[in-house]
C-alpha cells in the first residue's frame, strides 16, 4: 500500500494546526508552507541524469516540487519557497549564493563525466528533444547539416561550457559531488542517504524503494538494458564511457586542451593519456 509523503502530525501538533486562522486553512495545499521540512535542492548540470533524479522526486513528493522552467527563472529569480523541492538546478556556485535560501536548507550536487555529457549533448540536440523553441530548432538544423565528428566540436564550443563551469565552481568550492556513475550502480543505497537522510524525505523504506527501481533504465524504456543505444528516446543508452564509441582523434585532441585539467582534478581521469 503506497504511504503518502506529507507526515501524519501527533495529536500535539494537529491541535496546533487547528489553531491557525480560518484565512491559512481556507488556502489549497499547494499555498500553505511546508512545515519543518528542509528546503531541498538538488544541483546539477545537463546530462547528469537530472530528469532521472527529477522523476524521483516526481513519485516521492510530487506536491513539494517547483518545477524546472527553461530559462532557469524558478531559482534565479522567482522567491525560494521554504520546505520545497527543487529538482534540476543548473547553477554554478556563484549563481547559487546569489540567491537567498531559506535557513535549515539540503543540497546535494550531481555530475557526469563530461566526455559523456558531451555525446548525450550531441544525440538529444540532434536527434530526441522536442523542440521547444527557435534556438534549439537552429541547432538541430546546424547538427544536421554536420558530420558527427564537426557535430561534436560545434558543441564542444558552444554548449559544453556551461556544464563545464557549473562541475569546475562546485569541485573548486570544495563540495562533495555525487557522480551520475556512482548512483548507476548503488541507486538505492546513495539516493537513500541523500534523499531520506539528508534531505528528510518524510516516506517509508518501502515506498522510496518502489519509486526508485521504478525509475531505473530498464523499467522507463520498456526492458532496453542499460548501454543499448535508441538514438529517438531521450533515454538513449544511458551507460558511462559511450564517448569512447564517438570520439575521433581531433574530438579528443580538442576536448584535451579544454576540460582535460578538469578531468583529472574530478578523479574522471589519471592524466591525458586517454
Amino acid at each position: 500500500m503506497r504511504v503518502p509523503w506529507l507526515w501524519r502530525r501527533t495529536n500535539p501538533l494537529e491541535r496546533e494546526a487547528h489553531a491557525l486562522g480560518a484565512e491559512e486553512r481556507s488556502r489549497p495545499p499547494e499555498a500553505r508552507q511546508i512545515r519543518d521540512e528542509p528546503t531541498v535542492l538538488h544541483v546539477t548540470h545537463w546530462k547528469a541524469g537530472s530528469q532521472w533524479i527529477h522523476r524521483i522526486f516526481h513519485g516521492l513528493a510530487y506536491e513539494r516540487l517547483v518545477l524546472p522552467k527553461e530559462d532557469r527563472s524558478q531559482f534565479l529569480v522567482a522567491p525560494i519557497q521554504p520546505g520545497k523541492i527543487y529538482p534540476t538546478v543548473y547553477v554554478t556556485k556563484n549563481e547559487f549564493d546569489s540567491v537567498s535560501i531559506p535557513a535549515g536548507f539540503q543540497r546535494f550536487v550531481v555530475v557526469r563525466d563530461l566526455r559523456d555529457t558531451l555525446v548525450s549533448w550531441y544525440y538529444s540536440s540532434r536527434f530526441s528533444h522536442t523542440i521547444l523553441e527557435e534556438r534549439m530548432a537552429e541547432r538541430r538544423r546546424r547538427l544536421n547539416e554536420r558530420n558527427e565528428e564537426e557535430g561534436m566540436l560545434l558543441l564542444l564550443e558552444e554548449v559544453l561550457p556551461r556544464s563545464a563551469d557549473i562541475q569546475r565552481s562546485w569541485f573548486e568550492a570544495g563540495e562533495e559531488l555525487v557522480r551520475y556513475e556512482d548512483l548507476l550502480d548503488d541507486d538505492l543505497g546513495i539516493l537513500e542517504e541523500l534523499l531520506l537522510r539528508r534531505c528528510e524525505l518524510r516516506v517509508s523504506r518501502e515506498r522510496f524503494r518502489e519509486v526508485v527501481l521504478a525509475n531505473r533504465f530498464e523499467r522507463i524504456t520498456g526492458g532496453r538494458r542499460l548501454g543499448e543505444q535508441d538514438t529517438s528516446a531521450h533515454e538513449r543508452q544511458g551507460a558511462p564511457g559511450d564517448w569512447k564509441n564517438h570520439f575521433t582523434p581531433r574530438v579528443k585532441r580538442q576536448f584535451k586542451e579544454q576540460y582535460g585539467d578538469l578531468l583529472i582534478a574530478t578523479g574522471y581521469a589519471r592524466d591525458l593519456d586517454w
